[in-house]
This record gives C-alpha cells, sequence and structure tokens, in this order.
C-alpha cells in the first residue's frame, strides 16, 4: 500500500490509483489505512503534493464507495470538510471525493447538510474553474434532507451561482433552483437575492455552438428557467415588473418569452399578487395585440390574458381585499369597448379578440363582460345605416358571444325568484345540517339574499356567536363574526341590547388574559363595532376598548390593524350593495371624536407600545379623505414623522401615502418640520421594501419645490445611492427626484 501511495502522489503512475481501489475490494486494506498512509504526503510543503494524495483517495472512492460503512463514512466526510480549508489547488479532488460519498448508502444522517455548510463557508465557488463549479452544483443537488437548512442554504445555493457563465452549470443551477422553490424551502430574507441571481439570465439569449458535445439546448434553458421564475407567488413582486419591462423590447423572442413566463406564473399567484401590477400588464398585453407585427406574439398575448383573467377569477376574496377582476376587466373595456361600435375597423378585431380571451377565462368573466357589450353590438346590427361590413362583423362577433349570453349572473329573470328561496335553505344549511339542495349547485354569486326577511334570526344569532367566539379555524370564526354583525346592522334600532349584552360578554373575554379565545373574541368585537356604527352606545363603547388594547402585550398589534378595517368599506358586509346600513361621513366623524385619545394614549405609552398607536394613526388618516387630511395635518404632524421612524413597513407605507398628496400644497406647520422630514424620507430611501422606497422618493421630489436650498447638497450625496437600485422602478424615480433637487438654486430652478 505504501509504494501504490508513493508512486502514485510522485506523479510516476496514474494507474496506480486503479490498483489501490482492487487492494480495497479485495480486503487487503481498508480505506481508514489509505488515509492513515497518505499522512506523509498531506503534510508536504507542497499543495500540489498534497493534491495528488487526496486525488488518489478520491478515485478509489469513485471504485469503493459502495462497501463503506457508516463510521468510514463518517471519518472521510470529517477528513475532506477539513481538507476544504487547504490552498485552492486541493478543491477539487475534495469535491471528487464528496462527490463519490454522496452515493453511500451508508451516509450517516445530517451528514448532508454538514458538507454543504463547509461548501459554502470554504469553497468560493464563483472563482473555481468550471469542473469545481459542476461538482458543488451537483453536490447541492444530491439531498433530500438541505431542507432543514432553510434560508442558509438559500444564500450559499445565491452565493454559487453567482456570476455563472457556463450552460452546463446553468442547467444545473437551474434545476436546483426549481427544487429550492418547488420543495417549498424556507427562502427567508433571501428571496429577493435568490430570484436576482436567476432572473438575470431572462430571458435566454444563449446559442449553442455547432457540434455542442454537451447538447444543451436554448429551449431547454428556457423551460428550466420558466420553471424556476414562475414557481413561488414570493417571486411576484420582482418577476411580474421584469415581465412589463422585457415586454417592452424591440426583441421578438424576449417578448416571447416574457408572454409565456407570465402565463406560466399567474397558474401560481393569487389576486393579491396581481394587483400592484394589472394597470401594467394590461397596457403590455393591450400593445402587443393592437400593434403586433407577429401571430406567434399576438397568441401568446392572449394567451396571456386569458391566464391572468382566470388567476383573478378564481382568487378568493377577504373582507378588506378588492374584487380584483372587476377592476382588470373595468381596463379591458374601458380600452376595447369603444372600438366594437367605430366605423374604422382597424382595432375592431385585435378588440375583440382581447374580450373574447378574457370571456373565455371564466364565467363570471363572461358576465361582466357580455353585458358590457352585447347589448351594444346588438343595437350596431340593428341599425341599418351602419356600413355592411360593420353589420358583418356585429353578426360575427354576436355568433361568438351567443352561448356566453343565453346563459347569462338566463339568470337575469330568476334571481328575484330565488332570493327568499336561497336565504331559507342557507340558514337550514347553517342551523340543521340541511345539505341535500347542494348537488345542484346552481344559485348566481349575485343574489342579494338581505332584502328577503332571515327566518328564525335570535336562534341564527346566538349559533354564530357561538361558533365566533369558540372556533379555533380563522376562516370559519372570521365569517361567523362577519355574518353575525351583517346581521344586527339590519336590526332595528330598538332591538340592540341583546348586542349591548353581547359587547359585555366579549369584553370579559377580552379582560381575562389567560383565556384561550381572546383572538377570537376580539375579532368579533370588531366586526360588530365595524357594522354598528349607526348605534351610538354601542359605537362608543367598542371603541373604548379597541383603545384600550392597543396596550395590550398580546393583542395590541391586531387593535392597531383593526382601525384600518373600521375605517375601510368592507366588500362583503359593510356596503350598500349588501343593503348594510352605511351611515355618510362616519370616518370623519371617528376621526374628529377620537384623533385626541390617539394622542394623548401615544404620549403616555411605553416605547415598547407606541408602535401601535402610530399605526392605529397611520391606518385612520390614511382612510380620510384628502381635504380632510391637509386641515387635520398640522395637529398630528409630529406624530407622522415620528411614524416614517417606525421598523413596521406597512406604517411607513401608509404614513408616506398619506404625506405624498399634502405636499403638493403643504401647510405652514409642516414647511416648519422639514429638516426632520428630510432626515426621515432619505432615511427610508434605503427600506428593504420596494413599495417604501419608491414612495419616499416621490415624496422627496415633492419636497424640492419648498425652500430647501440649505438641504441640497446632503440630498444630492443620499440619492446616488438609489441611482443604482436593482429594481427599474425605483432608479425611475431617483433620477426625477435627483434631477429636480439638482437644478435648485439655477437659473430656471426650483
Amino acid at each position: 500500500m505504501l509504494s501504490l501511495v508513493e508512486e502514485y502522489v510522485s506523479g510516476l503512475q496514474d494507474s496506480k490509483a486503479k490498483d489501490t481501489a482492487k487492494g480495497v475490494k479485495d480486503g487487503e486494506f481498508t480505506v481508514l489505512q489509505l488515509v492513515e498512509a497518505l499522512g506523509l504526503s498531506l503534510t508536504s510543503s507542497q499543495p500540489h503534493t498534497r493534491a495528488r494524495g487526496v486525488q488518489l483517495l478520491s478515485e478509489v472512492l469513485q471504485e469503493c464507495y459502495g462497501g463503506l460503512t457508516e463510521r468510514e463514512v463518517e471519518v472521510l466526510i470529517a477528513f475532506y470538510e477539513n481538507r476544504l480549508k487547504d490552498h485552492y489547488v486541493i478543491t477539487p479532488p475534495v469535491l471528487q471525493g464528496l462527490r463519490a460519498l454522496t452515493k453511500c448508502t451508508a451516509l450517516p444522517p445530517g451528514s448532508a447538510v454538514s458538507m454543504l455548510r463547509s461548501l459554502f463557508q470554504d469553497v468560493h465557488v464563483q472563482v473555481r474553474l468550471a469542473f469545481v463549479k459542476q461538482n458543488c452544483v451537483f453536490l447541492c443537488d444530491s439531498f433530500t434532507e438541505l431542507k432543514g437548512l432553510g434560508a442558509d442554504f438559500v444564500f450559499g445555493f445565491v452565493q454559487s451561482m453567482d456570476g455563472e457563465r457556463d450552460p452546463r452549470n446553468l442547467l444545473l443551477a437551474f434545476q436546483i433552483a426549481k427544487s429550492i422553490v418547488h420543495r417549498g424551502y424556507d427562502l427567508g430574507k433571501f428571496t429577493e437575492e435568490l430570484f436576482e441571481v436567476t432572473s438575470c439570465y431572462f430571458p435566454i439569449d444563449f446559442s449553442p455552438p455547432p457540434n455542442d458535445p454537451h447538447g444543451i439546448t436554448r429551449e431547454e434553458l428556457i423551460l428550466t428557467l420558466r420553471d424556476v421564475l414562475a414557481g413561488t407567488p414570493q417571486f411576484a413582486e420582482f418577476l411580474l415588473p421584469l415581465i412589463i419591462e422585457k415586454l417592452d423590447s424591440d426583441v421578438q423572442s424576449a417578448k416571447l418569452d416574457s408572454l409565456q413566463t407570465l402565463t406560466a406564473c399567474v397558474s401560481q399567484y393569487e389576486h393579491k399578487d396581481l394587483a400592484e401590477f394589472l394597470e401594467g400588464l394590461w397596457a403590455s398585453l393591450r400593445r402587443e395585440v393592437f400593434q403586433t407585427s407577429s401571430e406567434k406574439i399576438e397568441s401568446a398575448g392572449l394567451a396571456a390574458l386569458t391566464a391572468l383573467t382566470s388567476c383573478l377569477s378564481r382568487s378568493v376574496l377577504n373582507s378588506d381585499s378588492e374584487d380584483s377582476l372587476c377592476i382588470f376587466l373595468d381596463l379591458v373595456l374601458k380600452d376595447c369597448k369603444h372600438h366594437l361600435c367605430e366605423p374604422d375597423l382597424k382595432l375592431v378585431w385585435p378588440s375583440a379578440k382581447l374580450l373574447q380571451a378574457a370571456c373565455s377565462a371564466s364565467n363570471r368573466a363572461s358576465h361582466i363582460i357580455v353585458t358590457a357589450v352585447v347589448p351594444s353590438i346588438i343595437e350596431q346590427y340593428n341599425n341599418r345605416t351602419q356600413s355592411v361590413s360593420l353589420i358583418c362583423f356585429s353578426q360575427n362577433i354576436v355568433r361568438a358571444f351567443f352561448m356566453r349570453f343565453v346563459w347569462f349572473p338566463f339568470w337575469v329573470f330568476h334571481v328575484s325568484r330565488l332570493a327568499e328561496k336561497t336565504a331559507s335553505r342557507a340558514v337550514s344549511l347553517f342551523l340543521d345540517g340541511d345539505v341535500s339542495f347542494l348537488p345542484d349547485n346552481s344559485f348566481p354569486s349575485d343574489i342579494q339574499l338581505l332584502k328577503v326577511e332571515v327566518p328564525q334570526m335570535d336562534q341564527l344569532l346566538l349559533q354564530l356567536e357561538e361558533l365566533s367566539c369558540t372556533c379555533s379555524h380563522p376562516p370559519s370564526y372570521t365569517s361567523a363574526a362577519k355574518c353575525f354583525a351583517g346581521l344586527v346592522n339590519k336590526r332595528a334600532p330598538g332591538q340592540f341590547v341583546c348586542t349591548l349584552l353581547l359587547v359585555f360578554r366579549v369584553y370579559s373575554v377580552l379582560d381575562s388574559e389567560s383565556s384561550s379565545v381572546r383572538t377570537q373574541a376580539f375579532t368579533l368585537m370588531i366586526w360588530v363595532r365595524v357594522m354598528l356604527h349607526v348605534v351610538y352606545i354601542v359605537f362608543h363603547c367598542v371603541s373604548l376598548k379597541l383603545f384600550s388594547l392597543l396596550d395590550d402585550a398580546d393583542l395590541g398589534p391586531m387593535a392597531a390593524d383593526g382601525f384600518s378595517l373600521l375605517m375601510s368599506d368592507s366588500s362583503d358586509v359593510l356596503n350598500r350593495s349588501c343593503h348594510a346600513d352605511v351611515r355618510i361621513m362616519y370616518r370623519q366623524r371617528f376621526f374628529s371624536e377620537n384623533s385626541a385619545k390617539l394622542v394623548q394614549g401615544f404620549n403616555a405609552a411605553p416605547q415598547e407600545k407606541k408602535p401601535n398607536y402610530l399605526k392605529a394613526l397611520s391606518n385612520i388618516v390614511n382612510k380620510l379623505p384628502k381635504q380632510v387630511q391637509v386641515t387635520e395635518l398640522p395637529a398630528l404632524l409630529s406624530l407622522l414623522l415620528e411614524a416614517l421612524s417606525c421598523p413596521d413597513q406597512g406604517v411607513q407605507l401608509s404614513t408616506l401615502s398619506c404625506l405624498e398628496p399634502v405636499l403638493i400644497d403643504p401647510p405652514a406647520a409642516l414647511i416648519q418640520q422639514l429638516e426632520a422630514l428630510v432626515n426621515r424620507l432619505l432615511a427610508l430611501t434605503s427600506s428593504r421594501a420596494m413599495n417604501v422606497r419608491i414612495v419616499s422618493l416621490r415624496c422627496i421630489h415633492a419636497v424640492s419645490r419648498f425652500p430647501v436650498l440649505p438641504f441640497r447638497a446632503r440630498v444630492l450625496r443620499a440619492l446616488a445611492r438609489p441611482l443604482d437600485d436593482k429594481k427599474r422602478l425605483v432608479r425611475d424615480e431617483a433620477v426625477q427626484a435627483r434631477s429636480e433637487w439638482f437644478l435648485l438654486g439655477s437659473p430656471g430652478g426650483s
């Protein structure tokens, strides 16, 4: 054995590796004895000699890994991990050996995590040879227990992939990234970093060389990268702006890839992931169909529109969420409907294609579009003064919509008859468990149940109260609370004694810090408060309790969020379409009666509870009409400036949204606080949240109209950083703001 080691390490006989492996297989010596025999070469002062020793062991392991015991594998892993700290020329044979060990059936528990930690800590993968990179990437994909590393593994993988150019390694890296997002790894704070390190290759522009021996194709890279980018809704806030940006490209392949990626990603998304980007996405899709020079691009654009509309149609709306489908289809109808009635037919068919693509996404989408479009088309068809071509078009488009139209929320003639019957069945379902009517599943979504008398009201309210206060399932107890509040909202004013008694019962639960259902009780209380602003005594009692809960260790943050709910219309309960009793100016009245309490509470609260008061104030002010905000701002300015320093990003964004319109015509009190305002706004331009960075830059831009020349140099220095922001939207705002500040004091400037 010693002779074999000496001849191999000296570089005289590479074939001695096979002879050494044969000796291990034949039982002449063990792998651990071989490690001991390598001791002299591994202590050599020459890195290449040490590398030859490790190379011999790794080549032997490639032949003999199957017969290793768990103890031997454990010792070898420790040996290799220690060798990773050695000279960089030793890294390739170490990785080769680790790769062999990953195939062992006797791999000890936890060894995968240990090996990957060592790789990420001791191997600077992005500066190594392609062979080293390929081995590292292979190792990353060889284990099933890496999920336990969580964000640490994601960070290590991002480091290993950064700057990669070799298509072989890119394909492997995309496959690993796909596994990370599809297997539900905890991305932690490295979500954006993982997106950036993969999306920098989008869209793929790789063209394989002639006679490529590796057989990697551009299509293979495109599809694997698409699986990564579209694999998780956590990428939505980064991917959708990127797609909008790439659709502005003149490169046809980039447009096609972007549209197909959009189609793929929206299948994983919900309406909340898309809401912020609907206007930009529609503008891009409309342009690709209206101005297309390629049938492929047009078809991909229509497919993306269908997928996008389908996503918005299937999303489950929360009580405080807007109906994104209606918002989106309003954009579509606004830009397409009028073209259907114009004598110039240039945009008629593109508009019809867009409407049909959206219409085909779901029954609900088709109802909205058919209701808006078909009557005007029929009118055009019946108008004999129209041109023959437009009449022919009307015939064709009516045929296209015909089946949808015949189905159509048919129900128009039958909503009114089913309302009372459906109300009775719904109550029977809840109280008695009667499901006999459910298989028909034929009730339209817009039946206005509460136009009719609800049967068994008292029993129904008791059951709803019990469910809302005892159930541990959040959607169930929240829905029960909203049902309870919605029903009592419609009761006569003289019937609210029982509601007041309910409030006192809820108080007793909230006051018991040991109670396990305080969250449920709070949810019921806040919804009763939302729906009963019409009854002053209930309104006043619940408001006082809500203020007191801002100091509660457990419910304080929830109470602060509750103020946003109080100031908002609820899409499914508190709105006039549900026949709720909604009083005018209740937001202004609530603010005028309670803003002083918030200020007093903030001043008296301990430091750790102050963020709750700031969040509550921000939630209230943000929901007020703009003219009221301007009037009330001076008295609240010190607290709003304090809110800008609150670590809660929701508070920051809400406060910035309050300040932005006020900065157009600022009150004198704001001018007097310029230094504090500028300091806080500049700090927020470095926020981790992209939306906070954008709005703070807009506010900085608006502040340039004030007498702020003394701040010019400081602001220009601070705005240099967002000019290099990773996000284009942030860079755009930074350029506009810095340009305005740069002109301060110059002829023609501010």
